[in-house]
């Protein structure tokens, strides 16, 4: 695994952003990650404004800033969208076009420079997914973010042009996904994923555009009641964050938290957003962690009752939807939705809404699934929760002090009995029981 290498900032991050700087270097930190920082880079540059005016310009300059790294004899990781696709861009490109590169290279002599194309461009979150793995990154996580709703925005530029690029999937990416979701958050899709964030309208004069981009996003993502966006590009970030402070000013109902990627994994190794500087962002940040702090205190609930592991793998796996017997004849009981809200962090919802008590403990579902797990227990535990809360239907309560005064929860109809030539029964142990549980009682309340 390759733990040193240069890190390019490029313009926006440093000019804007410096707290996604802050966030990205302690998280390279934790992760054990050396940095090293070549002087005389320029812009990578922009491709919008520099590519449009002078492609050679454009080639020469991205040769130029890969020339530099190529001579300190390292790759180069940047957590930047936009320098990345310029690098990944100019690599496939002056590889085909030799003659450029040669004149490129013309240039470059001149100051003792020499651009070969040989080094590794990695985006930041490209090396944490395939460098470090999803698994180790979340194994040095001190609080997860369970019980959260995170969506992800890639940003174009992070997966196109393909041939160029060939890192994730250009249109069905899922490797930043797999880090968000190993860090104990539920990845939410939506329909507009992998729209572009439309922030380069913003730099041509379509303002409005611009803001129709940013707009429709956002409000997608607060139909599906996502938490917070996850992005790895500043470009994006400034699309989301400032732009969405531009509607919040403008009386618009939208508020989606924003996080970079490295700011989510730096909570989530126990850093405070005050370090890293998450004060700083224009659409506060402060719903999603008062919601985290929440989720975190409703998993503590949820842990002493149930086994959380066990019901995370049974809401992931669902093979047993639709068997429920009750769900057949009544659609309103969806068991393994219930599941899903317990994992949600939803426990005291699940006992005020009284679904819970549609399970018949026939215990289907355990004998059909293939790990062994089944639901039953879970429902037996919450009605005992609900029980303990007065939650319960009224009938519950009632027969069981029935119960515990007679030891039963129906008596012979002695007249039925004789009319039908049957003996009267034994005397029943109801006292008996009754006795019992009364000293039982006891003893617990002298312990």
């Amino acid at each position: 695994m390759n733990k040193e290498f240069a890190v390019f900032w490029g313009c926006t991050i440093p000019a804007r952003f410096p707290f996604i700087e802050k966030a990205t270097r302690v998280m390279f930190d934790d992760l054990g990650v050396k940095v090293h920082e070549q002087p005389g880079h320029t812009c990578c540059p922009e491709g919008t404004l520099v590519k449009a005016n002078d492609p050679d310009a454009f080639y020469t300059a991205a040769a130029r800033n890969l020339a530099i790294i190529e001579k300190a004899g390292l790759d180069v990781v940047t957590p930047c969208n936009g320098c990345y696709s310029t690098f990944k861009e100019a690599q496939s490109h002056l590889r085909t076009d030799w003659r450029q590169a040669d004149v490129i290279n013309e240039r470059l002599a001149k100051e003792d420079l020499h651009y070969s194309g040989d080094i590794e461009v990695m985006h930041f979150a490209e090396w944490l997914s395939d460098s470090m793995g999803a698994a180790l990154i979340a194994s040095k996580a001190k609080k997860n973010f369970w019980g959260m709703r995170i969506a992800v925005h890639y940003g174009c530029h992070l997966l196109r042009p393909q041939p160029a690029v060939r890192w994730d999937d250009p249109l069905h990416p899922k490797k930043v996904e797999e880090i968000v979701s190993a860090l104990g958050a539920r990845v939410v899709d939506y329909p507009t994923k992998m729209q572009c964030c439309g922030g380069a309208l913003d730099r041509v004069g379509q303002r409005d555009s611009s803001l129709a981009f940013c707009r429709r996003k956002l409000y997608d993502l607060q139909n599906n009641d996502v938490d917070a966006l996850v992005v790895v590009c500043p470009s994006c970030f400034q699309q989301f964050d400032l732009n969405q402070a531009a509607l919040q000013r403008a009386n618009e109902n939208v508020n989606v938290p924003i996080l970079y990627l490295s700011e989510l994994i730096d909570l989530a190794y126990g850093h405070t957003p005050e370090e890293i500087g998450m004060d700083m962002h224009r659409v506060s940040v402060q719903p999603f962690l008062d919601k985290w702090e929440a989720r975190s205190a409703d998993k503590t609930k949820l842990a002493l009752n149930f086994d959380v592991a066990l019901l995370n793998k049974c809401d992931s796996c669902r093979a047993c939807k639709d068997d429920c017997p009750v769900c057949k004849v009544d659609p309103t009981f969806q068991p393994n939705d219930i599941i899903r809200d317990l994992v949600d962090g939803k426990l005291d919802e699940v006992i005020a809404e009284g679904q819970l008590w549609k399970c018949l403990e026939c215990y289907t579902c355990l004998e059909l699934c293939h790990s062994e797990i089944g639901m039953a227990e879970t429902f037996r535990k919450l009605k005992e929760i609900a029980i303990e809360q007065g939650a319960g239907p009224e009938s519950v309560p009632q027969s069981y002090k029935m119960f515990m005064e007679t030891g039963t929860l129906g008596k012979p109809k002695q007249s039925a009995r004789k009319k039908l030539g049957l003996d009267p029964l034994p005397e029943d142990g109801g006292d008996a029981m009754s006795r019992i549980m009364s000293n039982t009682d006891e003893s617990k309340g002298a312990e």
